[in-house]
């Protein structure tokens, strides 16, 4: 027994043990202890509350200085202020509670752990390459921005020293060197988000800042690493060790240690596919380890993870994804806790008197004129004129965080005290907030110069001016002859529009010339593969030159800025976009050429514009693709794609394919329709895109071609619109835009694969039987749209008159053209009945008509033209392309006509959009609002809106003051 007492003795102690230890109270809310409550040996409940307050603070100041157009940091800085002592301080319990002093070195630890990391992104950000394409310039406009500020700091030093500073705390000569410092530093980060909002990174000027910038950071935290340096030592010998030191470390850092970081890119892959797990931890481990080096010879953490951004291969792109992996977490929680616990030091209320009211705008003053005259007179001695030397000048003097970085490495250091450290806050706030107002008052956007990647203005174009081409669009005027468009501007912008593209892309290529020497039989089936192979080759007069545009939304991220800072070149080879789009290409032998703009989204109208006059190009072509092409959805959150039956003539219920335009325009579909509306984010995208699409339209001089693509159902027999063999359809209403569209036809039918059919559409009475109906061609009558002049005032002018001009609900106004008079009306139709005839068959000459090249003979042959007369012409045309849609792939080509329309629809339009048919389609018209008729026009709204399967080509000719 005793054995056995013994074996368990040991378990009944530990047991005992441990009912003796009390578990330590946890506490929290529940157990009625105040969660504000600091706690050293858990942190992290107050860190959290800290964090949740600073991130929100700075959120809700970002939103209301955004419509001011002032950078982000201007809100973090506003924000630290704000919580500090000189707002929020004054709340009775705030900083005891929120912000207690015990809980500010576990603040300051995160922040400065974020401001490494910073500094790291600040080294990514610079590109030597940036300072290579403008070298002389940028280094003059540097050096004046450094040593004129630099002697005015010195000069400011002296009275600030003999009035704020206790000399037993700070030495002059280091007040005197930090004083030049700070004021000589330019905030390079905020500078590019400066520039990003003013649309000056593509601007001459603003290449120029950008490359000063580069060199002026760079100098300024060498001279900031050497004060800090003098101020840490404790005698000249100790300063001149750490001098050595750092330099040993920069040397080190910047040659076998950069050559370590390519050699490992490469190794690891990096470099072609984006950083590895094992590049990243290198890149981490170099970043703190640099960090930790600097910071115990004397110097900065901040210092280390600065020169360790400098190494990292730009090459592939590799710096910019590894920015793109840290910059949130940096911008989002780390800035604004630094920039909190710079706030909590700053006390605004200590400006309480006179005389530091005087200095602190002797500060200002003297900093901006420092660098607006040194910036602004080094740039005159460059060859700017002055009002670009005053905006570069005023460009150059924001401060930004990286001063307040200065100003808090010198009030740890102890060169300033709270009180001249507040005064130089506000002078660094001052001078950023200026700086955009300032440079829209001396450099407008009419004074401008856009450059191009490498530097040169569009102003110096070989050929001429911008926009000014002898040739001119045949649609858009009265032509005889055939005008052939030979130049295409291809737009891509996101991956879901790249079939759309190639669909496109695909009729545009010209026709294969056929070899007389091959069989016939080979020479005249599109899909025989000895075809292609047997064709010769096309003359230079017969090939079509295609520019592919890539355009790259720019925001205020920091891999997007340098992104928009980066070679084209480089860009344009790793773009999978262009590649794609090449490939496509070069099977169809095309030469494709690439051009590439990195511009803010709502910029993307005005870049479209100035590439196309820049290119000399006839049409614009852009895409448009339904995200959800072959879905059904089955309940308000679940999509399944299925395949999708549907009969020729009546949509099922449960909605047919749907179209670009569901995610966006339906209205209350939940609750009158079984079909899910789509995600916001979707619907949020398409509202985007169509504002895109519709500034493009009222501002470009170009032709411009919107491809609407909806696929056929899985499953179909109807063929792809991608294959060789496509049928065309043209409405043609008559007016520019239709003039337009049956020209462009035209030319598609010069390919035997594409076919037409042509309906001249007139509202009146309805067509007697068997007249009109599918296989009879007849000829427009020749007065057909020449009525009395009090009628056409009535019926056709009312469309275009301003109070029928209304905003959308998201405010983003309609296309307006100006009015037209009866003569204008009267020309528009008689340019109508000339293209019209100048095509079409004229019954009464036994189906005469001009004489034509002949292979545009030959394409005529292969289009029927029709005429078919109804009150409601827009569902007669429906259904008359229904039935043709349901033996073949269909491609609608139609005129956008929201300028010098020859019909009004406003009334056919409310008809269907209000029908509750389900031939109508009433579940697609859910989907059509205001926002489509102003994106599309009415015709292309109403293939929408039935239902037809239809893909659609929407045409609009360049207002350039024709009929």
């Amino acid at each position: 027994m005793s054995s056995s007492g013994s074996l368990s003795r040991p378990f009944i102690d530990l047991g005992t043990s441990l009912l003796k230890r009390a578990a330590e109270q946890q506490g929290g809310l529940l157990t009625g202890k105040d969660p504000t409550e600091f706690n050293p040996k858990d942190p992290i409940r107050l860190w959290i509350i800290q964090i949740g307050i600073i991130i929100l603070t700075t959120q809700i100041l970002s939103l209301g200085l955004a419509r001011m157009r002032q950078p982000k940091v201007i809100a973090e800085v506003l924000g630290g202020i704000v919580l500090g002592p000189t707002l929020m301080g004054r709340v009775p319990g705030f900083t005891h509670h929120i912000f207690p002093d015990e809980s500010r070195p576990y603040l300051a630890l995160t922040a400065n752990i974020g401001l490494v990391l910073f500094l790291f992104l600040v080294g990514l950000e610079i590109d030597t390459k940036v300072i290579k394409r403008n070298a002389k310039k940028s280094l003059i406009i540097s050096a004046g921005g450094i040593l004129l500020p630099f002697g005015l700091g010195a000069a400011v030093a002296v009275p600030l020293y003999n009035t704020f500073i206790d000399p037993n705390v700070a030495g002059f000569g280091h007040f005197l060197l930090f004083v030049g410092v700070a004021f000589s530093i330019t905030a390079f980060p905020v500078l590019c988000r400066i520039l990003t909002e003013l649309k000056l990174l593509d601007d001459l000027i603003g290449i120029i800042v950008l490359s000063a910038g580069v060199g002026n950071d760079i100098v300024g935290w060498i001279l900031l690493a050497l004060t800090v340096a003098l101020v840490n030592a404790s005698s000249g010998l100790t300063a001149l060790y750490v001098l050595l030191c750092s330099v040993a470390w920069t040397l080190f850092i910047l040659i076998p240690m950069k050559r370590a970081m390519m050699w490992l890119a490469r190794w690891t892959g990096s470099i072609s596919s984006g950083p590895t797990p094992l590049f990243m931890t290198a890149t981490v481990l170099l970043v703190f380890t640099s960090a930790l080096f600097t910071d115990i010879i004397g110097v900065h953490a901040i210092f280390g993870g600065f020169l360790a951004g400098l190494i990292i291969p730009h090459e592939g792109g590799l710096a910019i994804t590894i920015t793109e992996k840290l910059e949130d977490m940096v911008s989002i929680i780390f800035l604004p806790l630094y920039f909190t616990l710079s706030g909590l030091s700053t006390n605004l209320g200590l400006l309480d008197n006179g005389i530091t009211w005087g200095y602190t705008i002797l500060i200002l003053v003297v900093a901006y004129i420092g660098k607006f005259v040194g910036g602004s007179v080094a740039a005159v001695f460059a060859g700017f004129n002055k009002r670009e030397a005053a905006t570069i000048g005023t460009l150059l003097s924001c401060k930004g965080l990286v001063e307040l970085i200065v100003l808090n490495v010198g009030l740890s250091a102890g060169i300033l005290d709270t009180r001249v450290f507040s005064m130089f806050v506000l002078e660094a706030l001052v001078l950023t907030f200026a700086s955009t107002p300032v440079t829209l008052w001396l450099y407008p956007p009419h004074l401008r110069v856009r450059a191009s990647a490498t530097g040169a203005n569009f102003a110096g174009i070989e050929g001429g001016p911008p926009g000014d081409h002898s040739k001119r669009t045949a649609a858009a005027g009265v032509t005889v002859g055939f005008d052939k468009k030979t130049r295409f501007l291809v737009i891509l912008d996101k991956m879901e529009h790249m079939s759309s593209a190639m669909v496109m892309t695909q009729l545009l290529r010209p026709t294969l010339m056929l070899n007389p020497e091959v069989p016939t039989e080979v020479n005249e089936d599109p899909e025989n593969p000895l075809r292609r192979s047997l064709s010769r080759s096309l003359t230079p007069s017969e090939k079509i030159d295609v520019e592919a545009l890539r355009l790259i939304e720019l925001t205020d991220r920091t891999s997007d800025l340098m992104r928009s800072s980066s070679a084209v070149e480089d860009l344009i080879l790793r773009d999978p976009l262009l590649n794609i789009y090449n490939t496509f290409g070069q099977l169809h032998d095309m030469n494709v050429v690439d051009r590439l703009a990195v511009a803010q989204y709502e910029l993307y109208h005005e870049r479209v514009g100035d590439f196309a006059r820049e290119s000399g190009a006839d049409l614009v072509v852009l895409s448009w693709t339904s995200p959800y092409s072959g879905l059904t959805f089955t309940d308000a959150t679940t999509a399944i794609p299925e395949p999708v039956t549907q009969t020729p003539k009546a949509p099922p219920q449960a909605g047919p394919s749907l179209n670009p335009f569901d995610a966006l325009f339906r209205a209350n579909a939940a609750a009158m329709a079984p079909v899910a509306p789509a995600p916001v984010h979707e619907r949020s995208s398409t509202v985007t895109h169509s504002h895109f699409i519709r500034r493009l339209f009222a501002s470009t001089a170009t032709d411009v071609a919107l491809f609407v693509d909806m696929p056929p159902q899985r499953g179909s027999s109807i063929p792809n619109p991608i294959s060789s063999r496509v049928h065309l359809v043209v409405p043609f209403f008559g007016g520019p835009d239709d003039r337009l569209a049956l020209e462009f036809v035209v030319q598609l039918c010069l390919r035997k694969e594409v076919t037409a059919t042509v309906f001249r559409i007139i509202k009146g009475v309805d067509t007697p039987p068997g007249k009109g109906t599918e296989g009879e061609q007849r000829s427009a009558p020749e007065k057909a749209h020449v009525v009395d002049s009090s009628e056409i005032e009535r019926n056709k002018l009312a469309p275009y008159r301003p109070s029928n001009t209304v905003n959308s609900m998201n405010r983003f106004p309609d296309t307006i053209y100006p009015n037209i008079s009866t003569q204008t009306r009267l020309e528009s139709d008689t340019a109508d009945n000339i293209c019209w005839h100048k095509y079409a068959p004229d019954e009464n000459k036994n189906g005469a008509r001009p004489s034509h090249p002949q292979d545009v003979e030959d394409a005529l042959t292969r289009i029927s033209f029709k005429t078919v007369t109804s009150p409601t012409p827009l569902q007669a045309l429906t259904q008359h392309v229904r039935n043709i849609a349901s033996q073949k792939r269909v491609i609608a080509v139609v005129g956008r006509a929201k300028r010098m329309a020859a019909e009004s629809h406003q009334d056919e339009m409310r008809t269907l959009l209000g029908s509750t048919d389900h031939e109508g389609g009433f579940w697609h018209a859910q989907g059509v609002g205001n926002e489509m008729r102003k994106t599309l026009g009415d015709v292309a709204s109403a293939f929408v809106a039935s239902g037809t399967e239809t893909s659609l080509l929407v045409m609009q000719a360049a207002a350039n003051g024709d009929m």
